[in-house]
């Protein structure tokens, strides 16, 4: 199912990123942006659409990739902590069971 999953959302973003092509594609005017004192070369606008579009996809995927991380630390931290419980555990029931059989 995650591979279903996984496939499925790149499949959405291939058709994202076609849609995006397409629609910019048919903006060619050249235009310059303005940020504060800043100014861009002039790009076509489908340069600029396109751009914006990858950038938000790297950004997103670095995004996941840390919270994704700190996910991964996190069960890894859980499951040593329930392996370590599970073998105190264990050696508690073998610890009564001897005492069980040596009472009688």
């Amino acid at each position: 199912m995650n591979l279903v999953k996984k496939w499925l959302f790149r499949v959405v973003l291939f058709i994202i990123f076609l849609v995006a092509l397409v629609a910019a594609s048919e903006n060619s005017t050249e235009v310059s942006l303005n940020f504060l004192d800043y100014r861009t070369p002039e790009w076509p606008v489908s340069w600029w659409v396109l751009t914006a579009f990858v950038i938000g996809l790297g950004f997103g995927s670095l995004l996941n990739l840390f919270s994704n991380t700190r996910l991964r630390l996190r069960h890894r931290s859980a499951e040593k902590k329930i392996a370590a419980t599970n073998q105190q555990l264990d050696h508690i029931k073998a610890e009564t069971s001897v005492e069980n059989e040596a009472s009688p």
